[in-house]
């Protein structure tokens, strides 16, 4: 069974392309460094292998404030999509996995609602329109925020990372609110395990993928002081608003899959802090 997986270079392709190599045989396709390197002056359509039975698709744009940005975010995320889901039924493609994000539930009046939520929620109904038509079976994964000692988190969650260098350094973190922020991390790992059991048993439906149980920031930072070995040196400001994200917990997939996250925060922080070659 061959298996095509979209943005051969994003973190959650490199993590699932080990696990599912050893059961099936993997062509990434991407910008850069994949087995097909995309030719952004060629039509998609000619750059495609002639069959697969599975794709992935987890290539995404983190979107960004400018116009060109948004555009871009948009551009890449619908459209880019639109067109591949035009491609499966030329390949014969029997599943195809979506890699959404937890972010497009939520609301306007999100401090984080922005181009990305909404780019994710409109390529959701894309493939679902598309797919629907085409009669193709389909998984949607809306994992949260995923998290790993992988260089490519840090862009995306730059204070988690951040907190883990001033407290390597012994320095003082400051926090928003008593608590500081609630955040929902979830470690690559136990994602890409999930989406390697949607693979093997043919998966499918729409699913949340959160942590179990959220971490206020100040838990977080307690943890890494302890892991670096520093004494603890943390600011609550509290007339200042904590911003975070904290979503409803869906067992759903877990329970559909038999297997719940097993990584802890306190894990998973270890990991990064142990990790060797990363740099912050």
């Amino acid at each position: 069974m061959r298996i095509l997986i979209t943005g051969g270079n994003s973190s959650v392709s490199r993590y699932v392309k080990p696990l599912l190599s050893k059961d099936y045989e993997i062509i990434t396709i991407g910008r850069r460094d994949c087995d097909i390197n995309l030719d952004p002056n060629r039509p998609l359509a000619d750059q495609l292998p002639n069959h697969v039975d599975i794709v992935i698709h987890t290539a995404a744009a983190f979107g960004g404030k400018t116009e060109e940005e948004i555009y871009e975010t948009e551009k890449f995320n619908v459209l880019n999509t639109m067109n591949l889901c035009f491609q499966l039924k030329k390949m014969n493609v029997k599943h195809f996995i979506h890699i959404s994000s937890i972010f497009i539930h939520l609301q306007e009046l999100s401090p984080n609602y922005g181009i990305y939520s909404i780019s994710k929620r409109h390529s959701e109904e894309i493939v679902k329109f598309c797919l629907k038509r085409d009669e193709i079976p389909y998984t949607i994964l809306r994992p949260s925020q995923l998290y790993g000692n992988d260089p490519s988190f840090i862009n995306h969650h730059p204070f988690l990372y951040q907190m883990i260098e001033m407290a390597s350094k012994g320095q003082k973190i400051s926090l928003y609110g008593k608590h500081g922020a609630s955040a929902s991390y979830l470690h690559i790992k136990d994602f890409v395990e999930v989406l390697y059991r949607v693979v093997k048993n043919g998966v499918l439906g729409e699913y949340d993928c959160t942590t179990i149980t959220p971490n206020t920031y100040l838990e977080i930072a307690h943890i890494v002081f302890e892991l670096t070995n520093n004494n603890v040196a943390i600011e609550l400001i509290k007339n200042k608003e904590a911003i975070g994200n904290v979503f409803t917990y869906d067992e759903t997939i877990y329970k559909k899959v038999n297997y719940y996250p097993k990584v802890s925060i306190k894990g998973g922080l270890s990991e990064i802090i142990n990790a060797t070659g990363v740099r912050y």
